[in-house]
């Protein structure tokens, strides 16, 4: 069997010093009157990305805002980082957009933190990223995708596998397209959220078997090896049907339809599992220094993971990787400060002065 190689940095420094560090971003707006309402859900608020740079900051680094727009070359050129934390989910609709600064990056030979441009691309595309890890063995649920009306027929049996099932964008995070009537039970409901999805996103509708266990979300952090920083239980309020799923809708009002619980709510067996299997795929995907890997419970209470997120949110106040590492007795300065190490070892760069790091790490 061929041996599998870690395809690593693009380039490796000589212990080269960093003092200026770019935030690459795509600030949140407004959709147009003719776009989905949640189209630009997964770009940052400003609040977001000044914490991100004020944090930065304190570590004794010159940081520079890179905005991915029609000037991100440019400012690239002028301001010349030496490093870049990339936090921009790219520009556009379509399945590679989360690839575009990674790629960007690579080609003017410019290190950055966080994982490369193909794994970006490959986990935003949930068809991809499933089969992916069906090959390497690791759980997750039931899938099918309909890409056009011959599938309405073609898949038409599928209620003989499970009884329900939750219809999802094939390329979108931050819960865009999951609604509260997202999960169907008969085929017209079924024919319906697929259209949808169709209609809204222009892209094809995934069909996942539906989960009724709880969610559970888990930190991943480092390359030497990968360790888990942290986990928590996430409990949205229920729809008006009784199913229990992180919709849009959850996450726009989190203070008042979520409850996180930390690690301890969960058994130690289902810790462990967890643990396990998020470290198996991080490792399995080529990702670096940072994820975070969602798992649901099925009705047996086996944990599946139902997403990957090379690109996690980094908002101190509602972003849930740093939510579950604070709920894991973490702080966020701790969080940014492993994560910078980690990326930073990588390409063999260093701190302006001398910094001792120590990341809590969760012990499972």
């Amino acid at each position: 069997m061929m041996e599998k190689e870690d395809p690593g940095p693009s380039h490796v420094n000589e212990k080269a010093e960093v003092r200026v560090i770019g935030i690459a971003y795509n600030l949140r707006r407004c959709a147009a009157g003719d776009e989905p309402d949640d189209r630009y859900e997964e770009y940052d608020c400003i609040e977001t990305v000044r914490s991100l740079k004020d944090t930065i900051e304190a570590f004794g680094f010159k940081v520079v805002l890179l905005e991915q727009n029609d000037f991100f070359f440019d400012a690239l050129r002028q301001t010349k980082p030496d490093f870049v934390v990339n936090i921009a989910e790219g520009l556009g609709v379509m399945r590679g957009r989360e690839s575009q600064v990674p790629a960007i990056l690579e080609s003017l030979g410019i290190p950055y933190a966080g994982s490369d441009s193909v794994a970006c691309a490959l986990a935003l595309d949930k068809w991809l990223t499933h089969h992916m890890l069906v090959s390497a063995g690791l759980p997750v649920p039931t899938l099918f995708m309909f890409s056009e009306e011959g599938d309405l027929w073609t898949h038409g049996q599928i209620f003989l596998h499970h009884r329900e099932y939750i219809v999802k964008p094939r390329w979108e995070g931050s819960s865009k397209g999951i609604f509260a009537d997202s999960v169907v039970r008969t085929h017209t409901e079924l024919t319906e959220k697929v259209r949808r999805i169709w209609e809204r996103y222009r892209q094809p509708a995934i069909v996942e078997e539906y989960l009724p266990g709880i969610e559970i979300t888990v930190g991943v952090l480092g390359n030497r090896p990968p360790q888990v920083i942290g986990m928590m239980a996430v409990n949205p309020e229920p729809t008006d049907d009784g199913h229990s799923f992180y919709t849009l809708e959850h996450k726009r009002n989190w203070e008042q339809k979520v409850h996180y619980a930390p690690p301890e709510t969960l058994s130690e067996e289902i810790r462990l599992s967890i643990s396990r299997d998020a470290i198996r795929c991080f490792q399995f995907l080529e990702l670096k220094d940072i994820a975070r890997i969602d798992f649901k419970l099925d009705r047996w209470g086996v944990p599946k993971i139902i997403d990957v997120n090379p690109l996690p949110g980094l908002s101190e106040v509602y972003s849930d990787l740093p939510i579950l590492y604070r709920l894991s007795g973490g702080r966020y300065e701790d969080l940014i400060r492993g994560f910078l190490s980690e990326s930073f070892a990588r390409y063999g760069l260093s701190w302006p002065y001398l910094v001792e790091v120590k990341v809590p790490y969760a012990e499972y």
